[in-house]
């Protein structure tokens, strides 16, 4: 609990509350936890909700010189962590605090030309390095550019039934709607799917599916490749609505392929024979690789929205078929469209191409058409945002000439578009803005060759061409940088209990942060300026606490400080906010039952002269503190682990319930391995109510701490069922 009066600093020690009884096992369940101290904390345990990673990033893309290229590190979802030049003489290096349940990341370039190159990587070591070229490894742009990648399923969860082919020619039952798992290897078997439908789900290498009986009438059936899973396939019709193919391994057909369901390619997927998509206003989707020996037809109203790379030998659209190419589309030899393809990015026909009569060929935002012959147009090529670019490496009809010279119906071009054609072509194709021409730039990416030479501009020539600079006027600076990340609704938390180094009641409410950094670099990836915006949330605690920054920079280097107060007697860089969190703060913001106020914000700025690299500077939350101003200065509070700044007491270490060891490096933990302080990285972390322990509040925060920080990693921002007793949190 919290005293209701201001006691001594000598009198704490004499109250000091007793060790709970320690564990000899790890406890099986929540209901044998009351308290945060039932819980028996791993050896070693720093309750660290991130990990540091390092990332190296070298470029191979001669393109530019030795011009820079921007290099940056996404989220999943699209959330920026770093930024930072590389060139082809000096790689990108930056330490970024990721959260632990972030397991992979997208690291993308971008040239001085705009184009772009990404990868993903799995963070599956704390050190990760790599090297990207002028080409991307991935095959979908759209990826680059913050989508999520599709998520196979697996045969350990969600199966009503599993079954392991052990045998050839075994024939599998599915009906009732149930999810059949199924295993093995070089064998074949066969499916019905029986009244009521359901999902084949297989997991396996070098699987044949010979027969597919199809007699769940209308009811819905699904076929689904496993990531990793190799399997066959004669041929396949699903010729309903609700018939769904998935694919997330290797799935090959030796016949054809068709459907007037859904058909969605997260892999790679290959057709022997024809593809048919017969859908009435269904979207199949291709974010693998898909190729296709015979013709692909989108047929009726089906919509085929490609995100990866597809090859087919020949491509129709028929009907009120519609293609929406976002990545590479490769013809090899025909095109034939009586509808719509709306190219984003780049599709190439080594053949001729025929675009039938009233249908249209759209180019959006700096697309690029290319195909051998164009043999007959009697629809058209429009173009609509930036600059895009129809080339014809061979003959074009003379048909379409004459037309444009003998009629009004002529205008075959339309919008921003550049036409490239080894010869003079009629004024009157051309309408809205097209003309003829082949200097057109287009950027090249993982998706798209690209065309022509950009031109680079640098206006303050600190290397970094203007649109990539975030300061193209400013020599001295280059690159923003944020830390949890740059998005809008970033931000991390720091809570602490303010009775060191005595244990405290664990409710984590004694002084509550809420943070967002932004760390700028110059062009040579070099610190020069630090912001920082911090939320003062609760004050539950009844000392009069101060509250500071240590950076890891020497003081001296430190200049233009505002916001607050660049400490002296320090070694290292630290800001101070304020030295009494009662003069901040008028409510305490933890009692449910008392007035409460909005958080009070401190924007704090500084520079660096001389700056430390972004590598070693790292990205995270550095080293926050409070102290008791009660006991004095050098009553400081940390995170567990972090050091103690110049001004501590190192005195107090090892007194009271603390365990902390100079000699050894360990600080501010107890005996069991108990904090005084814990880190989040979220913004909007709803703290307990007065005198609620922590762990009755985090339901799964004791498993996070039993499993040494490996499961529930998500405990603190999890809304889910069982995670959460908001009874006990402030604010709910």
């Amino acid at each position: 609990m919290k005293y209701k009066n201001l006691l001594t600093y000598s009198l704490l020690f004499a109250m000091a509350f007793q060790a709970c009884k320690k564990n000899d096992e790890k406890l099986s369940s929540n209901s044998d936890i009351n308290k945060l101290t039932d819980v028996k904390v791993p050896e070693g345990f720093l309750w660290e909700s991130s990990r540091d990673v390092t990332f190296k990033v070298s470029v191979t893309d001669t393109r530019f010189s030795d011009a820079s290229h921007i290099i940056a590190v996404y989220t999943p979802d699209g959330k920026l962590l770093s930024k930072g030049s590389a060139s082809i003489d000096a790689a990108f290096e930056t330490k970024v605090y990721v959260p632990s349940n972030i397991t992979e990341v997208y690291v993308i370039k971008t040239a001085p030309d705009n184009s772009t190159v990404n990868k993903k990587v799995e963070l599956n070591s704390s050190d990760i390095n790599l090297s990207l070229g002028a080409t991307s490894t991935t095959t979908s742009s759209l990826k680059a550019n913050g989508s999520t990648f599709a998520t196979s399923p697996d045969c350990s969860t969600g199966c009503a039934q599993s079954v392991n082919i052990t045998s050839s020619g075994q024939w599998i039952t599915i009906e009732g709607g149930k999810t059949v798992c199924i295993s093995g290897s070089n064998k074949t078997f066969n499916v019905t799917f029986g009244n009521g439908g359901g999902t084949a789900r297989v997991c396996g290498t070098d699987l044949t599916v010979q027969n597919i009986n199809k007699n769940a009438g209308s009811s819905a059936i699904s076929f689904v490749v496993t990531n990793g899973s190799t399997v066959n396939f004669p041929g396949l019709e699903f010729d309903r609505p609700s018939h769904v193919f998935s694919n997330y391994g290797t799935a090959k057909f030796t016949g054809n392929l068709a459907s007037a369901g859904t058909v969605n390619n997260y892999a790679s997927l290959t057709v022997a024979g024809d593809f048919n998509l017969n859908s009435s206003n269904i979207t199949d989707t291709n974010e693998g690789t898909i190729t296709v020996s015979g013709t692909m037809n989108v047929n009726s109203t089906t919509t085929f929205e490609n995100q990866g790379s597809a090859t087919v030998n020949n491509l129709q659209i028929n009907g009120s078929g519609i293609v929406n190419n976002r990545c590479k589309l490769m013809v090899s030899n025909s095109f034939i469209t009586n509808n719509i393809l709306n190219n984003y990015s780049y599709a190439q026909v080594s053949g001729n191409t025929q675009i039938n009569g009233s249908a249209q060929v759209n180019l959006v935002e700096g697309a690029y058409f290319k195909t051998k012959d164009l043999d007959k147009i009697t629809g058209s090529f429009a173009a609509s945002g930036s600059s895009s670019m129809v080339k014809i490496s061979g003959t074009i009809n003379s048909n379409l000439i004459l037309d444009a010279q003998q009629t009004s119906n002529g205008q075959k071009f339309k919008g921003n578009l550049k036409v490239c054609y080894g010869s003079t072509l009629p004024a009157g194709l051309f309408k809205e803005g097209a003309s003829q021409g082949c200097d057109l730039y287009i950027p090249a990416t993982g998706c798209n060759p690209g065309n022509g030479m950009a031109t680079i501009v640098d206006t303050d020539g600190d290397g970094v061409a203007d649109n990539l600079d975030d300061y193209p006027t400013d020599p001295s600076k280059a690159f923003n940088n944020y830390y949890p990340s740059a998005a809008a609704d970033a931000g991390a938390t720091i809570a602490f209990e303010d009775m060191w180094p005595v244990k405290g009641d664990y409710d984590m409410n004694d002084v509550v942060f809420s943070y967002k950094l932004k760390i700028v670099t110059n062009a040579g990836n070099k610190v020069v300026q630090v912001d920082g915006t911090y939320d003062l949330l609760a004050r539950g605690g009844i000392f009069q606490n101060g509250f500071g920054i240590e950076f890891p920079v020497k003081r001296e280097l430190v200049g233009d400080v505002s916001g607050g107060t660049l400490e002296a007697g320090q070694e290292k860089a630290v800001i101070t906010l304020f030295d009494n969190t009662h003069s901040q703060m008028l409510y305490y913001n933890t009692r449910s039952e008392e007035p409460s106020q909005p958080a009070k914000t401190y924007n704090i700025s500084f520079t660096v002269a001389n700056g430390p690299s972004l590598s070693s500077f790292g990205l995270s939350e550095y080293n926050p503190f409070i102290w008791n101003k009660n006991a004095g200065r050098g009553n400081e509070i940390h995170l567990p682990g972090k050091t103690p700044t110049s001004l501590a007491d190192n005195s107090l270490f090892g007194t009271g319930d603390d365990r902390s060891s100079v000699a050894s490096g360990k600080y501010y933990l107890t005996a069991e391995g108990y904090p005084w302080a814990i880190s989040v990285p979220v913004k909007n972390f709803v703290y307990p109510i007065e005198g609620k322990d922590i762990s009755t509040a985090y339901l799964k925060l004791p498993n996070w701490i039993l499993s040494g920080g490996t499961q529930y990693t998500d405990w603190y921002s999890n809304t889910g069922s069982g995670y959460r007793n908001t009874v006990n949190l402030f604010g709910k």
